[in-house]
């Protein structure tokens, strides 16, 4: 019997994560990739359903709520993956799974790895909100109130993206990070992360100039950080830093800290304190 209960059960995950379907699926660059991470479209490949590697060119993968009377506040999604990949389900599909149904339009963003060029990510980041903005009016889009949420690496990528927008147009409205990583620090940072980020041996400069809580102004965007304390994938501290930076620069945050629940639960797997995090996360994004 238990044996048919796993069954049903991982088959009823599989539906969850497959509910929703892009309402579009566009190149993140319609006239081309400006400038390349040293990949060809024919390097990447897919590992576990979701997981994406060697991405040549980029994409933005958009949910978008059934039409409504008011226009939709928007969310951009940078997935975890250490630098290395993508992870599009937990981190990507299943986050447009909750928040569409609750009237959010969600565009997850497939960006390229660094592969030895680091600002490929944050121009990747930086494109996809132009993106968003530019469409608002066709995607009924409230332009005002679109957010940014990364997980990992993603959450490093979405940090960089809150402290080092280019214009008006880029800088996302308010930031989520879930179990993020924040500095290069070679004590407190997630290693493979700063590998696939800066290569084996980066310089001090290189790790200043990528530790996001060392970039926080006045004018960083509000943000919530939300992370379990028996992390034992990308410390606490990083979490810790980049709350202590927003608050140094009186800039609204909100830092969550729960007991259990370790890496990489995305908007996947439950956990003691799940719902908690789900609620605080909701809450902030509508007030924002």
């Amino acid at each position: 019997m238990n044996r048919y209960i796993s069954i049903f059960c991982a088959l009823l995950a599989c539906t969850s994560m497959l509910a929703l379907t892009p309402t579009y699926t566009l190149p993140l660059y319609p006239n081309g990739v400006p400038d390349s991470n040293g990949y060809k479209p024919e390097d990447e490949y897919i590992k576990d359903g979701t997981k994406i590697y060697r991405t040549a060119v980029p994409r933005l993968d958009v949910y978008l709520p059934n039409a409504a009377d008011a226009a939709t506040p928007a969310v951009l999604v940078c997935p975890g993956g250490g630098y290395q990949f993508t992870s599009t389900g937990n981190e990507g599909i299943e986050v447009a799974n909750y928040f569409v149904p609750r009237g959010y339009a969600i565009a997850v963003l497939k960006y390229r790895m660094p592969n030895g060029h680091e600002h490929i990510p944050l121009s990747d980041a930086l494109q996809a909100m132009r993106l968003l903005r530019d469409s608002a009016d066709a995607w009924h889009l409230k332009a005002q109130h679109i957010g940014v949420m990364g997980f990992s690496a993603g959450g490093h990528l979405a940090a960089t993206l809150l402290t080092k927008y280019a214009d008006a147009k880029t800088r996302p409205d308010y930031g989520v990070l879930v179990y993020p990583v924040i500095t290069m620090d070679e004590t407190l940072t997630h290693r493979g992360s700063c590998r696939s980020l800066l290569g084996e041996n980066p310089t001090l400069d290189q790790r200043l100039n990528w530790s996001a809580e060392r970039n926080v102004t006045s004018d960083t965007p509000p943000c919530i950080i939300v992370v379990c304390q028996d992390d034992q994938t990308v410390k606490v501290d990083n979490s810790l830093l980049f709350y202590q930076a927003l608050t140094n620069q009186h800039v609204p945050a909100t830092l969550i800290v729960v007991p259990e629940g370790k890496h990489g639960w995305g908007y996947r797997r439950q956990f003691r304190d799940r719902e908690i995090i789900d609620q605080a996360i909701l809450s902030f994004v509508a007030e924002h």
